[in-house]
């Protein structure tokens, strides 16, 4: 009994010995976490300025950059923007390069990061951007270097940690280059534009379907026979068209495509001036996509949004105008199938013969793994996409490979010059001058200015097809697919000033059907373009305050054309009476607090499995988990014949599968959130989930570093709240919507308002991380402006950089 008590006295020292050092260490770990947090007051002498400059922190943390030249206001920015948001930067650039695996090690985070790297190896990427520098104007080079050296002075001078995700993954930030910022631009537009996937796409379900019955699936599409699989025929058929996609599919390449933007003239106004609005919607993450700032020198006061990595004030005013955007789902993208030169596989046919590939060998350095060798070519449309593959295996089944054209891949892209330059603007001519510049990605650029003038222009280099219209893969080999040029600037989308004084656009139709040129046939469905124009169309005088109510807006109008065939639904059974009840006495409104929201998106979701995933098998349904209300209104009006289930020897009604879908529906919100329909909330399965995209899936750092909070609107309402179809475990969270909201007031652009749905700090430490989520929640907007001595009074604190002055 002495000895079991002495082990036991023993064993109890070395536990509480144990528990010391857990705690010794976890102490040691946040206090030296603590040191990534930036000082936001003191001075600085630093190499890089050229004159001493100030930032001064509002009480938000907001950075006021006072320079005395552009240059300078650049510097400050960098060094901003590496202070707040540099694992950010740091992924960003990484990313866009294809070295996420030299930091992520696939054996941990999964083979997925090996995946995106070889992707944008083999998109080039990084190496594109490189290229674009030399076709830059000296003035921007100079910025660009400017900005570069803000950032690197933070982090040359920076002492401790640079944030959580550094000291947790051992990594060190390297040094900021030009291309660097270059590359933003780029992803934005290979995901905007984002066509090139969606081609892919259409071809597997065409391998699928049959042809007939995919052109089904796009009514608005029409049946254009030039550029289907009758074309290719095996060339198509037998590359690996649903592994290219698997492989290629990231965050980096899905598609985007929704915002918000209108702009209403002085005779529209209470104030006699104009009002622009603009809420851009992106993937929800943590920290967010846009930074605000305010950069002021003798000549300028830009203030908006800026995104860390770019030097641009992507979305503002200057004092002068004001500029909003929308994407404009541009076809910028297209897949050519090259026939590999059978006599020689390092060659591919062309009009004037066989030419060779060029090639390149990459490698791909994986952290705590072996070194990855990559063979990469590129053809005279573009980058071979398929050796993302493995590029033998490829040939030799099929003969062919898959090369991308994209305006994104332009090595002589001036696109961040006419950024750049369109906070320098004070006119429309001005302003004109630098949409001018813009390459890619193509974007809805609505505009005021103090002069009470309105104008829309959607910039870019539009491609001329020589046939086809990009709606799929075409043969590259024979020359009569290959782009002709780009649409002339001056024949590019445009108005000013018109005549209704009110310009809306949330990404739907931008031209009428007789303009002269293909611009897209991937328009969003029309719901919020037509809401926005009713309510601008509708209303008396507008102010600030009709501006926020649009922004707030939660009325879902595709309810108009979907709820008629499902009220009109017999109800099997007491539930479903009292589902069907509830919708019937709807006010429509995807309100966070109510049941009927939940309901009819679980139904919408239900009914779109229920009509086409027998068809299409899960794989490909998954691509089609959102449901798509325009397909889903054409199959009830005009194709009933999805409704059957192939699966079984019964034909199906439609009315069956209605009542099928709105019983799986129930049966998963029961399951989910208990027996009482009338308790079920919308807000409870639709949070807004911010993500953080190394620690959302660690338990305790999910947290903390992931911000969700219930939130109102849904798929198609101004408010928009997207859920995420795909994801099993939480099918509707909201996981793409506005993650800026922004009004400009002509009458006084210092009462122009924003917001951003969390805060400026990336650093999950930091007390400006997520302190803004009240405000956006409540609609409770910020303005950025003040003189200097009021904002030091009444800000957080301010920073002095001084340059270092020259040796003697």
């Amino acid at each position: 009994m002495r000895a079991l008590a002495a082990i036991a006295r023993v064993g109890g020292r070395l536990l509480v010995g144990l528990v010391v050092f857990v705690l010794t260490l976890a102490a040691g770990l946040y206090f030296h976490l603590r040191t990534s947090l930036p000082d936001y007051a003191g001075t600085v002498r630093i190499a890089g300025p050229q004159a001493p400059l100030d930032i001064v922190r509002d009480r938000n943390a907001i950075p006021h950059i006072f320079a005395g030249s552009l240059e300078d206001a650049m510097f400050g920015l960098g060094y901003v923007h590496a202070q707040d948001r540099l694992w950010q930067m740091e992924m960003m650039r990484r990313a866009a390069a294809g070295r996420l695996s030299e930091v992520l090690p696939p054996a941990i985070i999964g083979t997925g990061v090996l995946d995106v790297d070889r992707t944008m190896r083999a998109l080039g990427v990084y190496r594109r951007a490189q290229d674009s520098l030399g076709a830059l104007a000296p003035r921007t080079r100079k910025m660009l270097e400017a900005y570069s050296a803000g950032v690197n002075a933070h982090i040359t001078t920076h002492k401790g940690s640079f944030g959580p995700e550094f000291t947790l993954l051992q990594v060190t930030p390297e040094l900021w280059q030009p291309a660097d910022s270059l590359v933003w631009g780029k992803l934005m537009a290979l995901s905007l534009d984002g066509n090139w996937r969606a081609e892919l796409l259409r071809a597997r379900l065409a391998k699928k379907l049959g042809e007939p019955r995919m052109l089904q699936m796009f009514p608005q599409l029409g049946d254009d026979r030039e550029s289907t699989l009758s074309i290719l025929g095996d060339a198509l058929l037998k590359l690996p068209l649903d592994r290219l996609y698997r492989t290629t599919d990231n965050d980096l390449t899905r598609k985007r495509e929704a915002s918000n933007e209108w702009v209403v003239a002085g005779s529209h106004t209470s104030s006699g001036k104009p009002l622009l609005a603009n809420d851009p919607h992106l993937g929800l993450s943590a920290p967010g996509t846009w930074y605000l700032a305010r950069l002021v020198g003798p000549d300028f006061d830009i203030r908006g949004a800026t995104s860390p990595g770019s030097p641009a004030v992507v979305l503002g005013h200057n004092g002068h105008i004001a500029w909003g955007f929308t994407t404009t789902n541009l076809d910028s993208q297209d897949l050519f199938v090259e026939r590999v030169d059978p006599g020689d596989p390092g060659k591919y046919v062309t009009p004037d013969g066989s030419r060779p590939f060029g090639a390149r060998e990459e490698y791909i350095n994986v952290r705590f793994g072996e070194q990855v060798k990559i063979r990469l070519r590129t053809t005279r449309h573009g980058p071979v996409i398929s050796d993302v593959l493995d590029p033998k295996g490829t040939e030799v089944e099929s003969g062919h490979v898959l090369a991308l054209s994209a305006t994104a891949l332009d090595p002589a892209d001036t696109s961040a010059e006419g950024f750049l330059e369109l906070g320098l603007a004070h006119d429309w001519e001005q302003f004109l001058a630098a949409t001018r510049k813009i390459v890619s990605p193509m974007q809805n650029m609505v505009y005021a200015d103090t002069a009470g003038n309105i104008g829309l222009i959607s910039p870019a280099r539009v491609p001329i097809r020589r046939k086809g219209d990009g709606f799929m893969p075409v043969p590259g080999w024979t020359g009569e697919y290959d782009w002709a040029g780009f649409v002339p600037f001056e024949e590019l989308p445009r108005a000013y000033n018109p005549p209704g004084g009110i310009i809306v656009n949330a990404n739907a139709r931008l031209v009428p059907g007789n303009y002269r040129h293909f611009i897209s046939r991937e328009w969003a469905e029309p719901y919020r373009q037509r809401r926005a124009n009713a309510l601008l169309s509708g209303a008396g005088q507008h102010a600030v305050g009709s501006m926020i109510a649009l922004q707030e807006d939660i009325l879902s109008p595709d309810t108009a054309d979907t709820l008629p065939p499902l009220l009109a639904l017999q109800p099997r059974d007491p539930r479903q009476a009292q589902a069907i009840d509830l919708l019937r006495h709807w006010n429509r409104r995807m309100i966070a607090d109510r049941p009927e929201p939940l309901i009819y998106t679980a139904w919408l979701r239900h009914l779109q499995r229920t009509l086409y995933a027998d068809e299409l098998g899960e794989e490909l349904f998954r691509e089609y988990a959102s449901p798509n209300v325009a397909f889903l209104v054409t199959i009830l009006r005009d194709h009933p014949e999805w409704c059957d289930d192939v699966r079984t020897p019964k034909a199906e009604t439609c009315a069956e599968a209605m009542s099928t879908a709105l019983d799986a529906a129930l049966n998963e919100l029961q399951t989910r959130y208990g027996p009482s329909m009338e308790a079920w909330r919308w807000g409870a399965a639709h949070p807004a989930a911010h993500r953080h995209a190394l620690f959302d899936g660690v338990p305790l750092l999910r947290d903390v570093a992931s911000i969700r909070f219930p939130a109102d609107g849904g798929m198609h309402t101004l408010n928009r709240a997207t859920p995420s179809f795909r994801d099993r475990r939480e099918p509707y969270a909201a996981v793409h919507g506005a993650g800026l909201r922004a009004i400009y007031d002509f009458d006084d652009l210092d009462n122009s308002r924003f917001a951003i749905p969390l805060g400026q700090s990336g650093n999950f430490l930091s007390p400006w991380y997520a302190n803004l989520v009240t405000g956006w929640r409540a609609f409770d907007y910020l303005r950025i402006g003040g003189y200097r001595f009021r904002l030091q009074r009444e800000g957080i604190g301010t920073i002095s950089l001084l340059p270092v002055p020259p040796a003697k």
